[in-house]
């Protein structure tokens, strides 16, 4: 065991990537944009058509796509990422000052969690909206509710508002991949607008330091997201990898300038009553240098009940998956994470 990984980080022996067989995905699901910035016409309808059927054959097959050309500038990425750089070269006890804790999920945290395996990465969270009211505990009959809200740090002094910039923008970004995902499966394009209405929707920022032994720690393990779909952009270095289901094989994605990857996830899922699978896919670490990345998670409504899409079930096509409550999966989740560290601490 190398004595510079601490034990809770070693992946088992399964789960470790082979650091010298790189295997990189040649022909990635590409898909432009650009034909949702023309003006409305019939040439548009059916760019976007086309568009749409392109999201459906990509996700059919691998879960995932990369869009360019799209709504957002690349200084909103290329700010936050020199945001989240300042944040990170604070003391420690200056940035466990906005540590998230059982009774808010929201702010730093360098102790996350997959499968019993702590990963190898600090991140920060926030809302897309301020505050949002939940309610006072997860019994089904609670009346009581509670104000959820973001943890700002003092430090670096544009940081909140570097975060905000990046969140309101990409959000439209979020509701256009969610119209296309609609279209996508024959449904009208503001088929899930209702499940968004005061969303769950939020940013995490994630800083991968270098790791003098990758091949023994993961930035982060192999998951697949809970939510709807992941919006992720990174920088230059390469790291972020895909379950390939035909063959077992992770691969690489090569960092496309400008661009984000589109993650489908759990309730997308749910949604699509499986016509559509959540991605499985992992963070490998790089020894030499550091690595920025962010992601905007499309969570539906606190109060949303996730079950199969109505148009999407018939006799010959019955519901695969019961309902169940996103807020009370959401804060479960959150809740199960905080207690494995606080257990870790205490052995």
């Amino acid at each position: 065991m190398a004595p510079s990984v601490a034990a809770a980080l070693i992946q088992p022996v399964e789960a470790r990537p082979s650091i010298g067989k790189i295997k990189y995905l040649e022909n990635v699901p590409l898909i432009d944009l650009a034909p949702l910035q023309m003006p409305q016409n019939s040439s548009k309808e059916d760019a976007i058509a086309s568009i749409a059927k392109q999201v459906h054959n990509a996700m059919k097959e691998w879960g995932f796509f990369v869009v360019v050309n799209h709504c957002l500038s690349p200084d909103l990425w290329s700010n936050l990422k020199k945001a989240m750089a300042g944040f990170s070269a604070l003391p420690y006890e200056e940035k466990k000052k906005v540590a998230r804790d059982l009774r808010n999920p929201w702010g730093y945290n360098d102790k996350d969690h997959t499968k019993n395996v702590q990963d190898w990465v600090e991140v920060f969270d926030y809302m897309s909206t301020e505050e949002l009211e939940i309610p006072q505990n997860m019994e089904p009959d609670c009346k009581e509710t509670k104000i959820m809200g973001n943890l700002w740090p003092e430090k670096p002094d544009d940081f909140k508002k570097i975060c905000q910039d990046f969140s309101q923008e990409s959000v439209k970004l979020m509701y256009q991949l969610m119209e296309l995902i609609s279209l996508s499966l024959g449904l009208p394009s503001d088929r899930l607008h209702r499940y968004f209405e005061e969303n769950v929707a939020y940013v995490r920022i994630n800083h991968y330091s270098p790791c003098p032994h990758p091949d023994l720690a993961l930035g982060k393990g192999a998951h697949r997201d809970g939510s709807a779909f992941t919006l992720l952009t990174t920088d230059e270095v390469s790291g972020f990898e895909v379950y390939r289901r035909s063959d077992g094989q992770w691969l690489r994605l090569r960092p496309i300038p400008n661009s984000y990857i589109i993650v489908a996830g759990d309730v997308l899922q749910v949604w699509s009553n499986d016509i559509y699978d959540s991605l499985l896919h992992r963070v490998v670490l790089d020894s030499q240098v550091e690595r920025y990345s962010a992601i905007h998670v499309a969570a539906p409504s606190y109060h949303c009940v996730v079950k199969p899409l109505e148009e999407l079930v018939d006799e010959n096509n019955p519901a695969n998956y019961g309902e169940y409550k996103w807020g009370e999966f959401f804060m479960t989740r959150r809740i199960s994470n905080f207690k494995k560290v606080a257990t870790d601490k205490g052995q």
